[in-house]
């Protein structure tokens, strides 16, 4: 991709723009912007969306013809707090794979969040977090938190979210039953939710094999709180307590999303998402709000996974990229109460991704192994951060 800096040597006028993204197709799912625009950014900011915009006038042209300009890209839970559990670096998983803000799945809790601070400070993504209602969240995976009810410490999570509002989106906690010891996870659903009202933010909760059925969890949650892998394979998921092929979904998952709860993919590496989750909530019309990686030190080896891997997958279920694209900018800002993100416009903040559909014989494998063939492969070739581009290669097929 050509990134060279246009000179004019007998102009000694200013140029106004930073940087120029030139030729491609700008689409912004929150004003509807879907046609070839020239982008034009300075500083930190958006300065200019205009059908041609003069090279001369920008410090450094990159030509993106060909490809899509959208909002920088939103993967709102992957584990970026590298030094803690399993989490990864912030820019491993963000500006590396396309994404300009990540938000940490509730890798920290009240006890290590300072942490996450000092490894944001050195990466280059935006970095927000789902804090851990434990107050050691994920230091070690094998350790079930759900059993150490003394580290639930609403009143601590609700003091750091408090002293932390420009990072910290809401609270985490995980309900599945090798976090609960087998037991209920009805009392860690309750103290989440006592710490969502007393600091006025939603809650995340992760699913999947959890001891109560899903049903039972939707319907204790509020507007604004987040089921993430939604589209787990494991019992107690969308398709009822087995997961029976053919079974319908739950109705308490429409029921939930019309009361205004959110259900977010979290691809996750292993047995949160399942094919057969995914073509049932295509065929329902029930595709998640928002698509998320849940990527760890684990997943994150394979260089392809990512929001584009995630996508794909949906569009191998014939599901089109531009039903996609809101589902990764503007409805993940939304969810975040961080309306200035996910958006492409003038004044705006300055981040975008440069995204390519290519053609070609790729494969998808879901968390259990079935492995599906697709002619098609989202893949992102570059990110504007902060008005500085970045060039990105594609990771090889396969």
């Amino acid at each position: 991709m050509r990134s060279d800096p246009p000179h004019d040597p007998t102009s000694n006028e200013p140029q106004p723009y930073d940087l120029l993204l030139q030729g491609g197709q700008a689409i912004d799912p929150a004003s509807g912007r879907d046609g070839q625009f020239d982008v034009a950014f300075t500083g930190d900011r958006v300065a200019a969306i205009e059908a041609r915009i003069d090279p001369r006038m920008a410090r450094q042209v990159v030509s993106v013809k060909g490809a899509m300009v959208v909002p920088g890209l939103i993967d709102p839970h992957a584990h970026v707090c590298e030094g803690i559990g399993i989490g990864i670096a912030p820019d491993e998983a963000g500006v590396n794979r396309g994404a300009t803000t990540v938000v940490d799945g509730g890798t920290c809790g009240a006890n290590t969040f300072g942490v996450l601070k000092r490894v944001m400070a050195a990466n280059r993504s935006r970095t927000l977090a789902w804090l851990h209602i434990s107050a050691i969240g994920l230091v070690d995976t094998r350790i079930p938190e759900g059993l150490f009810l003394p580290t639930l410490d609403v009143e601590q999570a609700v003091a750091t979210a408090k002293a932390n509002p420009d990072i910290i989106v809401g609270f985490k906690a995980r309900l599945s039953s090798y976090v609960t010891g087998g037991g209920s996870c009805l009392p860690i659903l309750k103290l989440v939710l006592e710490a969502g009202e007393a600091a006025g933010l939603p809650v995340m909760v992760h699913v999947g094999d959890t001891p109560e059925p899903l049903g039972t969890i939707i319907d204790l949650l509020r507007p604004g709180d987040v089921v993430t892998h939604y589209l787990t394979p494991r019992k107690n998921g969308i398709l009822g307590p087995a997961a029976i092929p053919g079974a319908k979904i739950i109705p308490q998952v429409r029921e939930g999303r019309e009361r205004g709860v959110i259900f977010d993919s979290s691809r996750g590496m292993t047995q949160h998402m399942g094919f057969a989750q995914l073509q049932a909530a295509v065929e329902s019309d029930l595709l998640p709000d928002t698509l998320s990686t849940d990527l760890t030190d684990g997943s994150a080896i394979n260089p392809y996974h990512s929001l584009m891997m995630v996508a794909t997958e949906f569009i191998s279920f014939g599901v089109n990229l531009r039903d996609l694209l809101p589902r990764m900018t503007v409805n993940s800002a939304r969810m975040l109460g961080r309306e200035d993100l996910g958006r492409l416009q003038v004044d705006g903040i300055g981040d975008a991704t440069i995204l390519r559909l290519e053609e070609g014989d790729f494969t998808v494998v879901d968390g259990n192994g079935w492995v599906r063939p697709t002619s098609r492969r989202l893949v992102a070739t570059g990110v504007v951060r902060a008005g500085s581009y970045i060039a990105l290669s594609p990771p090889p097929a396969g």
